[in-house]
C-alpha cells in the first residue's frame, strides 16, 4: 500500500488564508511593540513575511542499486507533510516552505529506508535517491536442511499437526505418519523411526527440548511398536532427518522434537469409544491457568477374535494409561508448563523356537512406563529469555520367554537451562547447559546361568551455543557447537554445526547443513564393558524448496558418514574385550517432496520419494553390508478430499518400497538376498456430526486394502535339515480395521 501525500498545488491554492493571519499578527505585534525601535520592527516583519513567501522546490529521481527507477516511493521532508511520490518515471517534485537543515526521508516496499542530510534556503534542489533492497528477517529465511517443519504459527511449513492425526496409514501414530516423509523407512515388524540409512536407535524423540529416553511402547519380536504419545498433545512438530540443532545431543541420525500447547482456550470433556478400547478426557480453562486430565484403556480381545490373527496369543495385547497436563501463566509473560504420562501394558504369545524346529516358546511381556516433563519460559529483561526444563523417565520391562527370566528398569533425568537473546532482526543467540542422569539395570537368568546382573550409571553434562545472523542480506547463517563428556566412558566430545539458506527468490531458497553428531553406545553394549568411545557420524546437506500459493516442492541431496560405531563377537557377545569402536559405513541419498492443496478444491495431497544408497560395517556384522532396515527406494502419496455436503474428510496413502536385504545362512554371501517389493493402500474417513447437541467426529480406517502379502523378513530355524527352514516375518494380519466415535463436550 502505497502511502500518498498532499501536492504542492493544493497546499499554494491555500496561501491567502495563511498570509492574512499571519499580516494581522504582524500588525498585532507592532502595536503591542509600538515602543520598540523601527528597524526591529522592520526586522521582525520581513522574518515573518519570508516564512510565508519563500519557497523552495526539491525534485530528482529515486532509483534501486541497478540503477532502475522505483514509481511509488514516497519521499518528504522527514516530521512534516511536504512531500510526494515518485511516477512511473521514479522522478519527484515538491516544494516546501521549510528552512535550515532538514532530513529528506525517502521509504519503498521491500527496499531500506534512507535519510539525506539537506540544506534549504530557498533555491531549487535536485536530489537522486539510490534505495537498497531491504534484507530479509530471520523471521523471512527458514533453514529447512534436513528439517521438516510442522507448525501452525511459522512461515514455511510443510505439514500441521492435524496432517499427522488425519494421515490414513498412520492410524494416530506419530511416528507412522513420519514414515510418509521423505528420509524414513517402512520397518514393519518394528514401526519405529528409521532415517536415511540409520538404525532406530539413532532416531531420538524430544518434548520441549528435552529428550524422550522411551518414547515406544514396549513390544515382543517382529510385532510394531507405537509411539507413546497422541499427535493431539502438539502444537508443532520438526522432524530432522539431519543438520540438527547444537541444542539436541545423542542423536547420531535424527531429532523429533515436538512442542507442547500453551494455555487452553475452551473447558471441554471428550469421550472415545473404539472397538479396542476407551478414551476420556477433561480439560479446564482460566485466564492464567489450564489443565487436562486424560485416561485410556484398551483389550485386543474382542478385535482379535473377529479378525483372524497370525500370532497366537496366550494373553491379549491390553493396557490402560493416564495423562496430564497443567499450564500457569507467571509474572507478565511467563509460563510454566507440566505434563505427565503414565502407562502399563501386558501382553503373552506363542513365539516359534528358533533353537528347535517346529517348536514354541511362550514369551511374556509386561510394561510399565512413567514420563514427566516441566518447562518454565520467561523473559530476564532487556531482552533475554530463559528457558529450564526437567524431565523424568521410567521404565520397567518384564520378559519371560520361555525359562529365561529378564528385567531391565531405565530411569533417565535431564534438566536444561537456555537463555535466548534477539539483539535485532537479523541476529539472535542461543546458549544453555543441560545434564542428562541415566541408570540402567538388566537381571537376567535361565537354567543355566542363576543370574546375571548388570548396572550402568552415569551423568553426562553439555554446553552449548548457536548464533542466527543475516549475512549477505538475504542469507541466514546457523553456527553452533555442542560439548559433552561422559564420566562413564571417559570421554569428552566437541561438536561443531553449522547450516545457512539463502532466499533466491521470492518464493524459493536453497539452504546448507553440516555438523558432526555423537551418540553414546546403547546400554545393551555397555552391559559387559565400559572401554568404548562416542559413536560419531557427519552429515552433509544440500536442499532446494519453493513455496507458493500453498504449494510446496522440495529436493534434497545428502552424504552421511559413520566412524567409531561399536562391534562385538558374533560367537561370543558376553566377551568384554570382543567390544570396539571399529565400526564405520555411509548413507547418501536423493530425496523429493512434493505438496498442493491448491489445484482441485478441497484436495490436499503430498509425494514423497527417497533413495539411499547405504552400508555400514556394525555390531556382528563380518562385512560393510547394506542393512536390513534399509530399503533402496520408498513412495508414498497421501491425499486428503474434504466434502462440505457430508461434512467428511476422506483420506488415503499408497506407500511403496523396494526390498529389504536379510541374510540366508545357506548362502555363500552375507545379506545377499532381497524381500519382495512392500506395497499398501489405505483408506480413511472422518466425519463430523452433532450428537446430542454435541460436536462429534466418527472415524474409520482400513490398511492394505488389497490384501497384499508383504513380506518383512525371513526368520531361520538353526538346525539345518537338509537345508535351513525360512518362516516369513510377515504383519499379524493382512488387514488392519479401526473404528471410533469421539465426542466434545464443551
Amino acid at each position: 500500500m502505497q502511502i500518498l501525500f498532499p501536492h504542492s498545488a493544493r497546499i499554494a491554492n491555500s496561501k491567502a488564508s495563511l498570509i492574512n493571519p499571519l499580516l494581522m499578527a504582524c500588525r498585532n505585534l507592532a502595536r503591542k511593540f509600538k515602543t520598540m525601535k523601527p528597524l526591529v520592527i522592520y526586522t521582525l516583519l520581513m522574518l515573518l513575511s519570508t516564512a510565508v513567501f519563500s519557497q523552495t522546490t526539491l525534485r530528482g529521481i529515486v532509483t534501486d542499486q541497478r540503477n532502475q527507477p522505483l514509481p511509488g516511493a514516497n519521499v518528504l521532508i522527514k516530521g512534516s507533510i511536504d512531500g510526494t511520490s515518485t511516477d512511473t518515471a521514479g522522478q519527484f517534485s515538491f516544494k516546501t516552505r521549510r528552512n535550515g537543515d532538514v532530513v529528506v526521508l525517502a521509504t519503498f516496499i521491500g527496499y531500506e529506508p534512507r535519510e539525506l542530510p539537506v540544506k534549504l534556503e530557498g533555491s531549487d534542489l535536485v536530489i537522486n535517491i539510490m534505495l537498497r533492497e531491504q534484507a530479509a528477517s530471520l523471521a523471512d529465511v527458514v533453514i529447512t536442511a534436513g528439517s521438516f517443519e510442522a507448525s501452525d504459527k511459522k512461515k514455511g511449513v510443510t505439514l500441521k499437526p492435524l496432517d499427522i492425526v488425519t494421515t490414513a496409514s498412520a492410524a494416530g501414530d506419530i511416528y507412522g505418519a513420519l514414515n510418509t516423509l521423505p528420509g524414513t523407512a517402512i520397518v514393519g515388524e518394528d514401526g519405529r523411526l528409521f532415517v536415511r540409512g540409520g538404525d532406530a536407535y539413532e532416531a531420538n524423540t524430544y518434548i520441549d527440548g528435552l529428550r524422550v529416553k522411551k518414547p515406544y511402547s514396549s513390544t515382543t519380536p517382529d510385532l510394531p511398536a507405537r509411539g507413546r504419545f497422541s499427535p493431539q498433545l502438539f502444537t508443532g512438530t520438526t522432524f530432522s532427518s539431519g543438520g540438527i540443532s547444537a541444542q539436541y545431543g545423542d542423536a547420531l541420525s535424527s531429532a523429533l522434537i515436538l512442542n507442547t500447547e500453551g494455555l487452553a482456550d475452551d473447558a471441554q470433556w471428550g469421550l472415545g469409544l473404539m472397538a479396542i478400547g476407551a478414551t476420556a478426557s477433561k480439560t479446564w480453562a482460566g485466564s492464567r491457568a489450564s489443565g487436562s486430565i486424560g485416561a485410556e484403556y484398551y483389550n485386543l480381545g474382542l478385535y482379535n477374535s473377529l479378525v483372524k490373527q497370525r500370532v497366537d496369543y496366550e494373553t491379549e495385547p491390553m493396557g490402560a494409561g493416564v495423562n496430564f497436563n497443567f499450564r500457569q501463566r507467571t509474572g507478565r509473560d511467563g509460563l510454566l508448563r507440566l505434563m505427565g504420562n503414565g502407562s502399563v501394558g501386558r501382553v503373552a504369545l506363542w513365539y516359534p523356537d528358533y533353537e528347535n524346529n517346529g517348536a514354541e516358546t511362550l514369551f511374556k511381556l509386561d510394561n510399565d512406563n512413567l514420563y514427566l516433563n516441566s518447562l518454565w519460559t520467561t523473559p530476564l529483561g532487556n531482552g533475554w529469555d530463559l528457558k529450564l526444563g526437567h524431565a523424568f523417565s521410567y521404565d520397567n520391562n518384564r520378559l519371560r520367554p520361555g525359562e529365561r527370566r529378564i528385567n531391565e528398569t531405565d530411569l533417565f533425568y535431564q534438566g536444561k537451562l537456555t537463555l535466548r537473546k534477539e539483539f535485532s532482526q537479523r541476529f539472535s543467540l542461543i546458549a544453555g547447559t543441560d545434564v542428562s542422569v541415566s541408570r540402567f539395570v538388566q537381571e537376567y537368568s535361565d537354567q543355566v546361568i542363576p543370574l546375571f546382573r548388570a548396572e550402568i550409571d552415569d551423568q553426562m553434562p553439555s554446553l552449548y551455543a548457536e548464533s542466527e545472523v543475516m549475512v549477505l542480506r538475504k542469507v541466514a547463517v546457523r553456527a553452533g557447537v555442542r560439548g559433552e563428556w561422559s564420566p562413564l566412558l571417559d570421554r569428552m566430545n566437541l561438536a561443531p554445526r553449522f547450516s545457512a539458506a539463502w532466499l533466491v527468490g521470492e518464493n524459493s531458497q536453497i539452504s546448507f547443513a553440516t555438523g558432526v553428531y555423537n551418540q553414546k553406545p546403547q546400554e545393551q553394549m555397555l552391559r559387559f564393558t565400559h572401554d568404548l568411545d562416542f559413536e560419531r557420524a557427519e552429515h552433509y546437506i544440500l536442499n532446494y524448496q519453493m513455496q507458493k500459493n500453498n504449494r510446496i516442492f522440495r529436493v534434497e541431496v545428502y552424504q552421511k558418514n559413520y566412524h567409531d560405531l561399536v562391534r562385538y563377537d558374533a560367537a561370543d557377545f558376553t566377551r568384554a574385550d570382543g567390544y570396539n569402536n571399529s565400526g564405520e559405513g555411509y548413507a547418501r541419498g536423493l530425496e523429493v517432496f512434493w505438496r498442493d492443496q491448491q489445484t482441485i478444491r478441497q484436495l490436499d495431497y503430498w509425494v514423497s520419494y527417497s533413495y539411499v544408497d547405504t552400508k555400514r560395517l556394525y555390531k556382528d556384522f563380518p562385512e560393510e553390508v547394506r542393512p536390513t532396515f534399509a530399503p533402496e527406494h520408498s513412495f508414498s502419496f497421501v491425499g486428503k478430499w474434504w466434502v462440505q455436503k457430508i461434512t467428511t474428510q476422506f483420506g488415503g496413502t499408497l506407500t511403496w518400497t523396494s526390498g529389504r536385504p536379510y541374510n540366508d545362512p545357506a548362502s555363500a554371501e552375507f545379506m545377499d538376498q532381497l524381500t519382495p517389493n512392500y506395497f499398501d493402500i489405505s483408506l480413511n474417513a472422518s466425519h463430523l456430526f452433532p450428537l446430542f447437541g454435541k460436536t462429534s467426529v466418527l472415524y474409520a480406517s482400513v490398511s492394505n486394502i488389497t490384501g497384499r502379502k508383504n513380506i518383512f523378513g525371513y526368520r531361520y530355524y538353526q538346525t539345518p535339515q537338509g537345508t535351513y527352514t525360512a518362516d516369513p516375518v510377515r504383519p499379524e494380519a493382512d488387514r488392519f480395521f479401526f473404528i471410533g466415535l469421539f465426542i466434545n463436550f464443551s
